[in-house]
């Protein structure tokens, strides 16, 4: 039996992507524990594994959603500095909390979530094996592929490069703090620092939920790397009431934005626009309960959470 480590943010997309996984390895005889703050550990329960608080004093219950409906009001580069400022934070009390933890509890081998950036940092530091698992976009730097937090066509020429690596500039810029820190924590445990942002990722494997197709033409992705397809598993996933009652049984659009971008009033009102006039029911999914946007059409069906797999199985388009 080999003793897995989670390490993911406290968000449900990432949270309810690797919960399957642990629910397999679970049912091969394996042991698995998540490492999240508070606000995970209903979900986790849920599935069944097993739970480790991240600074249960520092981040309380209700922490995860303050910090999102922060985050949730703001755009472009704001967005990014205000992420990057609280992942910094994050990470220099991961660095300072969890590798005890994991010695304590015996952990084996990690699976951390490209978006944990100091994983594979705390999985040198116990001197154990890590897998990397992408949840969301593919992070892996490729000067053929536009940054992730672009809207970028893909283009290979010689512009198209020269843009891509403009790009990747400005996001280092705008990291910089969190890269400056995870590479003095490596001095300190006297790790080599990394030269590059793919070095973070294990040299085991690399697992990505996202179809191949769904995918920009890579070119330098090791040869450890693996598109699985979407990793699901209702079992895993805790109840969301909904009124199925007040579904139609017209094509139902399900939307939502997922967990971070929920304060986006525009963004919503466009969506229930252009629905509007459409011989259709709209799901509309907020991704909180606290919301105070209005949505007035006659054909949505407006929620603060939904049971999105169940959702997806009825409907007949998606907008996210």
């Amino acid at each position: 039996m080999t003793h897995f480590g989670f390490l993911c943010p406290t968000t449900s997309g990432h949270i309810y992507s690797l919960l399957p996984l642990g629910k397999e390895l679970q049912k091969r005889g394996h042991k698995v524990t998540c490492f999240l703050t508070l606000d995970g550990e209903e979900m986790v329960q849920a599935a069944g594994l097993d739970f480790q608080a991240i600074a249960p004093d520092k981040y309380p219950k209700g922490t995860s959603a303050k910090n999102l409906a922060e985050i949730g009001q703001l755009r472009g580069t704001a967005a990014v500095r205000r992420t990057v400022e609280l992942v910094t934070d994050s990470t220099a009390t991961l660095f300072e909390t969890i590798p005890q933890e994991m010695r304590r509890l015996g952990i084996d081998a990690l699976i951390v979530d490209q978006v944990s950036a100091s994983g594979g940092t705390i999985a040198e530091k116990l001197a154990i094996p890590f897998i990397s698992f992408c949840s969301a976009l593919v992070l892996n730097r490729d000067p053929l592929i536009p940054p992730f937090m672009t809207s970028w066509d893909y283009n290979p020429s010689f512009i198209g490069v020269i843009r891509n690596k403009l790009g990747y500039k400005l996001l280092d810029s705008l990291t910089r703090p969190l890269n400056e820190l995870i590479n003095r924590q490596r001095q300190e445990w006297g790790l080599i620092p990394y030269q590059n942002i793919n070095q973070r990722y294990s040299p085991i494997a690399q697992i990505s939920q996202q179809p191949a197709e769904f995918e920009f033409p890579r070119s330098n992705l090791p040869a450890h790397f693996h598109f699985t397809g979407p990793f699901h598993d209702s079992s895993t996933r805790k109840t969301i009431p909904f009124p199925y009652e007040k579904l139609t049984g017209q094509p139902l659009i399900y939307a939502s934005l997922g967990t971070i971008q929920t304060r986006l009033q525009s963004t919503f009102n466009a969506i229930a626009e252009a629905c509007a006039d459409l011989p259709v029911q709209l799901v509309l999914s907020l991704g909180n309960t606290d919301s105070n946007i209005q949505i007035t059409t006659k054909n949505a069906l407006v929620v603060p959470y939904a049971p999105q797999l169940e959702l997806l199985t009825r409907a007949s388009l998606t907008i996210t």
